[in-house]
């Protein structure tokens, strides 16, 4: 890459990966907080991975740059004032670079580098040097206490929820003899997906009207076809694998009620931090049964927008799917709450204003 004449860029935003699929809250920083005004530096997606968005301003490959000092040149001549880091763990390497260049330093927290992380001492120890940075953010109060708790200065810790674009008024669903459940999230451990399929099939046995949609890829997914075939659930449950972002928000057009079975990897540790598909289901206005897990609770109100149930706790899963099911009252009233939710709280615009409030960069704002 070569610096383009005349073009400044006030922010550059440091990713792990340029254009990973599953990274929607990524994607915003980049392309919609400054557009055409943002500095990304990346690196080369990993192997299997697929592409779903670009940088609209310059770009930095890592994978094509082997000297740091190269990139600060490049930060200069930009005149990049704040360097946003994606990810505590991996923005590690930029405070020294930062440091020298007289640049502000903000890093963004997101699921598992707040959780799987910590259980590391050497994350654990690293993670103290964020006190001489300009702030640390993350997407949920849960995780802010959690790093206060750690040592970082609690009025440089900001907890900014994510932000999706929030419908203009709650969508009209017609009622239909077939009623549509949808699951978007990746095929990992803590996204719980055999726990949903098997909450599905307790809710289906007494609901054969239901289907299910679930759409995303990983590691669990072959697990989770096999599941589905082997208890008989193939024409009910449709595993769309990886799709684009608008094929999931598409969906939830026509779906009926969101799930997603979130829990803590009982392995490694791994958690949410605030799923964006969960907000983006609100507001769709979709009432969403969930879990009690990690930031969730402080989107889905329970009882008013949706319902959370325990981890691991199927059963109940099920029991609330079912009392959604038979009941398109509370199924219309709780859409509508979690969709006035979301736009109080969790649109892109609020996340936009916040962040560039606590960046310290509303001046530039031309919207």
């Amino acid at each position: 890459m070569t610096p383009g004449a005349g073009v400044s860029c006030p922010l550059a935003v440091f990713v792990p990966e340029l254009g990973a699929r599953s990274e929607t809250f990524i994607r915003r920083h980049v392309q919609d907080l400054l557009p055409d005004r943002t500095l990304t530096i990346g690196g080369p997606l990993a192997e299997g991975t697929v592409r779903e968005w670009d940088a609209d301003g310059p770009v930095v490959d890592l994978g094509a740059v082997s000297d740091l000092r190269t990139v600060g040149r490049w930060l200069r001549e930009y005149g990049v004032q704040v360097l946003l880091g994606e990810y505590l763990d991996a923005s590690l390497p930029w405070l020294p670079l930062a440091r020298e260049l007289g640049i502000r330093v903000f890093v963004h927290g997101h699921g598992y580098d707040v959780s799987r992380r910590l259980r590391e001492p050497f994350y654990r120890r690293e993670y103290l040097r964020y006190r001489a940075v300009a702030g640390v953010i993350t997407m949920s109060e849960a995780s802010r206490l959690r790093l206060v708790d750690l040592g970082l200065p609690p009025d440089s810790t900001h907890a900014i929820p994510y932000g999706v674009d929030v419908a203009d008024s709650v969508p009209e669903r017609p009622l239909r003899n077939e009623l549509r459940l949808l699951a978007v999230g990746r095929m990992v451990a803590k996204k719980g997906p055999i726990l949903t399929l098997d909450a599905f099939r307790r809710v289906f046995a007494t609901r054969p009207e239901l289907r299910l949609d679930y759409v995303g890829d990983g590691p669990l997914l072959p697990a989770a076809a096999q599941f589905v075939h082997a208890l008989g659930l193939d024409d009910t449950v449709v595993l769309h694998g990886g799709r684009p972002h608008h094929v999931a928000t598409g969906l939830m057009q026509t779906a009926d009620i969101f799930v997603q079975h979130s829990l803590t990897d009982p392995v490694t540790g791994d958690e949410e931090g605030l799923p964006v598909a969960i907000l983006e289901a609100m507001a769709s206005g979709l009432p969403v049964v969930a879990t009690n897990h990690a930031g969730i609770s402080e989107a889905v109100d329970d009882g008013i927008s949706g319902f959370l149930v325990d981890e691991g706790d199927t059963r109940s899963m099920a029991e609330r799917i079912a009392q959604l099911a038979r009941d398109a009252d509370l199924r219309r009233v709780m859409g509508a709450a979690g969709w006035a939710r979301a736009r109080a709280r969790f649109s892109w615009a609020r996340e936009r204003g916040d962040l560039l409030r606590v960046l310290g960069l509303q001046a530039l704002d031309g919207r």
